[in-house]
């Protein structure tokens, strides 16, 4: 049975493509640079500049970057590794959440932003783990590596480990939560672009979003509420997530994600300052919702291509069918660069089930595959019989 792959250019201009949405718009949203205005507001002591990145969350798509690979500490945005690793652990059965972890006198130690953990208390897991999300404590960071991987060494492998995985190549990590090292050298190592890869995988677990979430947190019933030190969750509409962070080495820090409109975003900014970061990381996402849609260019049961030829059937071809939506997620300025990519057999042999797969079809932007779906045989056609033979025959002696 022998293939043919028709290409459809200028996908939304193709009238006999009917299951084309009819509310895609063309409209195009010019990006204002913000490289100027991010710039800024720099520290004056952190001679880098600031780096930043905005992606779609569900496919990486970047819309806009600046320095994104700059490698600079990461401060407590690197706890979002630690977070993974749990909530992965958690899923594979190794731990629960509500696994008691008892507090060592390292833990105790730590310095910086914590919960003031004592030696010797115990605490469900999950409590711990809000204790990172929402208050960014030191402490509970190394209470969690301690009782989860017996050590912080152990820990560390397994961030690297899971990171090497990520494909973030830039990144090392030197410590389970961002506090500058004692030789004042070994920082922790990372870009915005593995940022926003590490925050991507975190968003596969909703379950994390639980956390970051959370406007306040008091581990105790005598504590006062800590609120959560990602200012963004107060005041921009959509927001959930992600992490802060902040050391003198790496300036102040966010990684930030918000959905709308069924399109979830992420955004890192790194190497700002105090209110900073908050203002560029929300102009961030702001500017990257309005460069984007979310579009389904083809719908789950509407005919693609032209029909194919039936050998031997009693009707002389068949109709192929999308089997699902592929809905995608694409920048206002590339709409009228998709194309469809439509793969299916010249012929058919009788008789033919209906619903049995019989190509597929792509969502193309240049040479990128943006989506695909399996092409279905719309309706069953009989193979002839003989008297249906014979009729043609005599017709054809006329």
């Amino acid at each position: 049975m022998n293939r043919i792959s028709v290409v459809y250019t200028s996908l939304w201009h193709k009238k006999e493509l009917c299951m084309m949405t009819a509310r895609l718009s063309s409209s195009v949203l010019f990006l204002i640079c913000v490289t100027g205005a991010l710039g800024a507001h720099s520290q004056a002591s952190n001679p880098m500049p600031v780096s930043y990145i905005c992606v779609e969350a569900e496919s990486g798509l970047v819309l806009m970057e600046d320095n994104a690979d700059l490698r600079r500490p990461p401060a407590s945005m690197l706890k979002m590794m630690q977070m993974l690793l749990v909530e992965e652990g958690v899923q594979a059965g190794k731990w629960r959440y509500d696994s008691a972890i008892t507090v060592s006198e390292h833990a105790q130690s730590m310095g910086g932003t914590q919960v003031f953990l004592a030696k010797g208390e115990t605490w469900p897991l999950e409590s711990l783990m809000k204790a990172i999300a929402v208050a960014s404590a030191n402490d509970a960071s190394v209470a969690v590596a301690e009782g989860l991987w017996g050590s912080v060494d152990e820990c560390l492998k397994a961030m690297n480990k899971r990171a090497a995985e990520l494909g973030m190549d830039a990144t090392v990590f030197h410590s389970v939560n961002g506090l500058p090292p004692d030789d004042g050298k070994t920082f922790d190592q990372t870009t915005a672009r593995d940022m926003a890869t590490l925050a991507r995988a975190l968003l596969e677990y909703p379950n994390i979003l639980n956390f970051t979430r959370m406007k306040e947190f008091a581990l105790r019933p005598t504590d006062s509420a800590r609120s959560n030190t990602n200012q963004l969750l107060q005041r921009m509409p959509g927001c959930d997530g992600i992490k802060t962070g902040y050391i003198r080495a790496a300036g102040f820090c966010l990684t930030a994600t918000a959905k709308r409109n069924d399109m979830r975003l992420i955004a890192v900014v790194m190497g700002s300052d105090r209110k900073g970061r908050f203002d560029h990381t929300q102009k961030i996402l702001e500017e990257g919702f309005g460069m984007v849609q979310r579009v389904t260019p083809v719908l789950a049961g509407a005919i693609i291509g032209r029909p194919v030829a039936v050998v031997k059937g009693t009707e002389p071809d068949v109709a192929l069918a999308a089997q699902k939506d592929i809905q995608i997620v694409v920048k206002n300025t590339d709409l009228n660069r998709l194309a469809l990519e439509i793969t299916a057999p010249r012929s058919l042999d009788a008789p033919v089930e209906a619903g049995v797969e019989a190509g597929y079809v792509r969502v193309l932007l240049d040479n990128t595959i943006m989506g695909e779906s399996p092409l279905l045989v719309s309706a069953a056609v009989e193979r002839k019989r003989l008297k249906h033979r014979m009729r043609e025959l005599v017709g054809l002696a006329r």
